[in-house]
């Protein structure tokens, strides 16, 4: 099939390109630029956002089905994913809290991130929010869909998602925390395109990605405000 006198082929390959281009971009800015918490956000919704839209008007399609948006029912088993990641994520800190250095993370964190007691409430809210669904509009919708094998998407998205976090958390642990959270991530990530596909949508994603997130940034919010990790 023809697009603009490109072969579906060829936009493929294209697309493809343009993930990794994103991701290395934002891995870049992430680790070697080190801007200012706002900027690096900014860097990466432009990263993640460009490649979609400009696919989607390449090939004439709308960017909710490039990204695989739309309207989900029967929200019971979603809601009962969102409180199963929501309490895992708690449980999990409380199992590894012994190996995890949470000063340097609080550390990291103020000086890295610019977090403050004052401002890291609204960063928060916008990773919980926002964040979360530019990463599952861009991994478990764009990046999967240029895919013909389900196999082949699902596990280059999940593969791709996890390594595109190492440069958020890579001086947080040790190493063999550190390995456990890549392969961790990888299958996260594998489980948030299932949902997505049984029920057609990064909607159902996107609500169980968040909160995960809500929970991760709770605990981020208790460190910052020293309630937890003195």
């Amino acid at each position: 099939m023809q697009y603009m006198g490109i072969n579906e082929n060829r936009f493929r390959f294209l697309g493809i390109a343009m993930v990794l281009v994103a991701v290395a971009v934002v891995f870049l800015v992430e680790q070697v630029i080190q801007p200012s918490y706002w900027i690096k956000s900014a860097v990466k919704v432009l990263a993640f956002s460009a490649p979609v839209v400009l696919y989607s008007f390449l090939r004439g399609i709308s960017l909710t089905e490039t990204i695989n948006l739309r309207k989900i029912s029967g929200a019971a088993p979603i809601v009962f994913c969102m409180l199963l990641f929501s309490v895992g994520v708690v449980a999990l800190f409380f199992i590894f809290r012994d190996n995890l250095d949470l000063d340097g993370i609080r550390q990291n964190l103020m000086r890295k991130e610019n977090l403050s007691p004052e401002n890291c409430l609204y960063v928060f809210a916008y990773i919980i929010l926002c964040n979360s669904f530019l990463e599952e509009a861009f991994f478990r919708g764009f990046v999967y869909g240029l895919f013909r094998s389900k196999v082949a998407g699902a596990l280059i998205s999940a593969v791709l998602f996890s390594l595109y976090h190492i440069g958020i958390f890579i001086t947080w642990f040790s190493l063999p925390i550190f390995i456990l959270c890549v392969a961790g991530l990888a299958v996260v990530g594998l489980f948030l395109q299932w949902i997505s596909e049984k029920y057609h949508s990064i909607a159902a994603s996107y609500v169980v990605h968040a909160s995960a997130n809500l929970s991760i940034n709770l605990i981020g919010a208790l460190l910052i405000f020293e309630i937890i990790g003195k």
